[in-house]
């Protein structure tokens, strides 16, 4: 049987489907067309205010408005170009137009927000608050809540750098009552400005009236704004100077719990309960205080209260890690020592002869490294008098000044406190260094190294000066405290620290607390 080829082919050939795309095109661009949003005088003048034409942009408005008596959705451009043309006589008339007309909060809230702007830059404050509340009528009041705030905010910050602190916190009172609307960082900024504020008044009441008691009623209003450490610590100098010393310890302990590297309120409590002779407490916070700050004067203040509380055991660990730090000083030594002996002996009345033997024979190696450090300090005696120390300074005719060993940091860090105030992005933070050297030490700086542990990386550094050249001498046994700032902005949400150094060599790393 014969087969014939089919008249056509199966399938669409590449000519049908552009065919068919063409034809699909036309029709997109004719819905395109027929539905375009038609360009109209309004439109244009609109699209030239977006582009910062706002001159150019008037004239048609103007023109639309003769035209369109009944179009109102002109009026909020009107007044956005004559603010942007600084015609504000004329913009007002067409805002306040608008705000009668009760038109849509999306129109005219950017608006009110800008005229507000534009009072709050010029200092007038009174004109922009008279403007939200002429618009709180027409408009919802969520829409001009953060514009409202941030006015008061401004208009407290203006208050307080002419200082009138009083007056501030008239105006932040309000922008309280909005916080529950706000957010951040604006929601912090609010409560952390009006404490900040009442500071300000107690440190007055406190320093020039010696009003004790308005400044404890200042700093608790400040408290009951925003709960903050700063304010607790001004609190609880003022009730210790008073012998309120109970009151003095809640303070210090709110403190520390709630930042817990603010070593100051850790050693100010441990002073307190030391003074109360609550020894259990201040062995406490003593042992707290040696994890975050491992000093020599820490341990020996530990191994004196385990003392007080028969705590032999425990003195003698705090005096071998304090040893651990200084190991040829005499004085933590001779102390180990007589506590050892003294425990061996007690140990044996309690007929725990194994572990007295073994204190008493921890307490005789102390007695011979005393013995030889002891015979080395006489033999350098002895070298000095019969001249066998350098004497260069002297060949010179000047006589010979003993420096610190220049390889060993010649401070320790006593206290640090190192912050992020709400709504700042600025880190800051205030250290305490000892000299510990046992010698005076005429140049000295450090260097305090801002780090983004979110980052993995530095964020700026600055010098910490102590003591130069043209300065007094640091002299021994002296605190000298040092504050410093961060001079970049950081990122509130990062992990961010502080590392102290000290000619490249690193002291300690702090981390930065932030403030809620």
């Amino acid at each position: 049987m014969t087969q014939y080829p089919l008249a056509t082919k199966p399938g669409f050939s590449a000519k049908h489907l552009l065919g068919i795309l063409l034809v699909l095109a036309a029709i997109l661009a004719a819905i395109y067309w027929f539905t375009r949003p038609v360009e109209t005088p309004l439109t244009r003048a609109q699209a030239l205010i977006r582009a910062g034409k706002a001159a150019a942009a008037l004239p048609l408005l103007e023109q639309f408005s003769i035209q369109h008596p009944d179009n109102s959705a002109v009026f909020p451009w009107l007044a956005q170009g004559y603010l942007n043309c600084e015609r504000l006589g004329e913009g007002r008339t067409a805002l306040d137009t608008a705000l009668r007309l009760k038109l849509s909060g999306d129109a005219v809230v950017p608006v009110v927000l800008a005229y507000a702007n534009f009072y709050e830059s010029k200092g007038d404050f009174e004109e922009a608050e008279g403007l939200f509340n002429s618009a709180q009528a027409a408009l919802p009041a969520q829409d001009l809540m953060e514009g409202r705030a941030k006015l008061y905010l401004a208009w407290a910050d203006a208050d307080s750098k002419e200082g009138r602190q009083e007056e501030a916190v008239k105006h932040l009172a309000p922008a309280l009552e909005l916080t529950p609307g706000l957010s951040e960082p604006l929601k912090s900024m609010v409560p952390h400005k009006l404490a900040e504020t009442y500071r300000e008044l107690a440190a007055v009441a406190e320093t020039k009236r010696k009003n004790d008691q308005e400044a404890i009623d200042l700093l608790k209003k400040s408290l009951s704004a925003s709960d903050e450490p700063v304010t607790r610590m001004s609190l609880a100098n003022i009730y210790s100077r008073q012998g309120q010393i109970d009151q003095a310890i809640d303070c210090y302990k709110k403190v520390k719990d709630s930042d817990p590297n603010n070593l100051e309120s850790r050693h100010r409590l441990v002073d307190l309960l030391l003074q109360k002779k609550d020894f259990v407490s201040a062995q406490e916070a003593l042992l707290e205080l040696t994890d975050k700050e491992r000093s020599v004067e820490n341990y020996q203040l530990l191994a004196s209260v385990d003392e007080k509380l028969n705590n032999q055991a425990g003195a003698v660990k705090a005096l071998e890690d304090a040893r651990k730090l200084r190991p040829k000083d005499l004085v933590l030594l001779k102390d180990l020592e007589r506590i050892l002996l003294n425990w061996a002996v007690l140990l044996a009345k309690q007929g725990r002869v194994q572990e007295s033997i073994s204190a008493r024979g921890h307490g005789a190696r102390i007695t011979e490294m005393i013995a030889l450090l002891d015979k080395k300090e006489e033999m350098k005696e002895e070298e000095e008098k019969n001249g066998q120390v350098d004497e260069t300074a002297s060949d010179q005719g000047k006589s010979q000044v003993p420096k610190w060993d220049p390889r060993v940091p010649p401070i320790a860090l006593t206290s640090s406190k190192i912050w992020l105030a709400k709504g700042s992005l600025t880190p800051e933070g205030e250290i305490a260094i000892k000299n510990i050297c046992g010698l005076p030490v005429t140049d000295l700086s450090l260097t305090a190294v801002f780090y983004d542990n979110t980052r993995k990386t530095r964020n700026g550094s600055i010098t910490l000066p102590v003591c130069g050249p043209s300065s007094p001498p640091f002299q021994p046994g002296t605190t000298r405290s040092l504050y410093f700032s961060c001079p970049n902005t950081v990122k509130a949400d990062h992990q961010l620290a502080v590392i102290i150094f000290w000619r490249g060599r690193l002291l300690k790393e702090l981390p930065v607390v932030k403030q809620r």
